[in-house]
C-alpha cells in the first residue's frame, strides 16, 4: 500500500466521520455439561472512508497468505479453527509457527483497517442468576460500549453481525436500545447507533472473521487453554491488536470487557 494511502487510513481511524461495527461471536451461549466455559462477542470498528482501501489491505494480506502457506481467499478464517487445526486448516500440514502466523497477521492488519476493537467475554461459571439469557446481556454490554463509542466521537455506528439464528432477536434488541437504556437509575438512548443490525455471512466479510479472530483470542486471554490447544492462540494474542485496542471500554483497560 501507498504511503499516502496508508496516511489517509490512519487519519481517518483517529478521526471517524462514520463507523461500521462488525461482530461476530465465540463459544456458545448454554449451560450444560460441555457447552464452552465462556461466551464472547468481538468487534472491529472499520471507519467508511477509504472502505475500499481498507479491504484492498485485507485482500492483499490474503494472496500473500495463499502465497507462503495455500490458504485460499476464499476459505474462512476463524480462531477456534486455527487453534483447533480444524476444517481446511487441518489439510494445509502447517507448524504451530505458521498457524501463529496466520492468525498474529490478521491481528496486526486490524491495527491499520480499524479505528478500533474490543471484546464481550461472559464467564458462565460465575452468574449466578440461572436463567440469565447469556447472549442477550453480552448484545446488551456491547451496545452499550458502541453508544459511549459514539458519544465519544460522535460518529454514527452501522452494526453488522455474523448471519444467525438469532438475526431477528438482535435487531428487535437494538432498536429497543438505541430508544431506551436503564443503566444505574438512569434512562439513556443511542439515537447515533443506526436501527437496523444487518447480518452478514462471515464466510464473505473478511472485516467479520476480524472480528472472530479477536472475540477468539479475548477468550483465550480470559480463559486460557490446556495443553497443545494453547500453543497457537495462546493468552497473549490478544495483544497482537496493539494500537486497535479500545482501552476506555473496559475497566481493564485492555479493551476486554469480562463480566462478571
Amino acid at each position: 500500500m501507498a504511503e499516502e494511502s496508508l496516511l489517509n487510513l490512519l487519519a481517518s481511524n483517529a478521526a471517524p466521520r462514520a463507523e461500521f461495527a462488525y461482530i461476530d461471536d465465540t463459544g456458545d451461549p448454554g449451560r450444560k455439561e460441555g457447552s464452552s466455559t465462556t461466551f464472547g462477542l468481538g468487534c472491529v470498528l472499520v471507519p467508511t472512508d477509504h472502505w475500499t482501501s481498507r479491504l484492498d489491505l485485507l485482500t492483499e494480506l490474503r494472496r500473500d497468505l495463499k502465497k507462503r502457506y495455500g490458504l485460499l481467499q476464499t476459505q474462512e478464517v476463524k480462531g477456534e479453527w486455527i487453534s483447533g487445526v480444524k476444517k481446511h486448516f487441518r489439510d494445509l500440514g502447517l507448524g504451530d509457527g505458521q498457524l501463529r502466523d496466520i492468525y498474529t497477521s490478521h491481528l496486526k492488519a486490524t491495527q491499520v483497517v480499524s479505528s478500533g476493537s474490543f471484546a464481550v467475554i461472559i464467564q458462565k461459571d460465575k452468574v449466578m442468576k440461572r436463567d440469565l439469557d447469556i447472549e442477550e446481556w453480552a448484545w446488551k454490554m456491547l451496545f452499550q460500549r458502541l453508544r459511549l463509542r459514539s458519544r465519544a466521537t460522535n460518529a454514527p455506528i452501522v452494526v453488522i453481525h455474523d448471519n444467525g439464528s438469532r438475526n431477528d432477536a438482535i435487531r428487535a434488541h437494538l432498536r429497543r436500545f438505541r430508544r431506551f437504556d436503564w443503566v444505574a437509575g438512569a434512562a439513556h438512548d443511542a439515537p447515533l447507533l443506526i436501527e437496523d443490525a444487518s447480518p452478514r455471512d462471515s464466510q464473505q466479510s473478511y472485516f467479520v472473521q476480524l472480528a472472530d479472530l479477536a472475540a477468539f483470542s479475548a477468550s483465550r486471554r480470559i480463559t486460557p487453554a490446556k495443553g497443545k490447544r494453547g500453543n497457537i492462540c495462546h493468552p497473549g494474542m490478544w495483544n497482537e491488536l496493539g494500537s486497535a485496542r479500545l482501552a476506555e471500554v473496559s475497566p481493564r483497560g485492555d479493551g476486554i470487557v469480562a463480566w462478571p
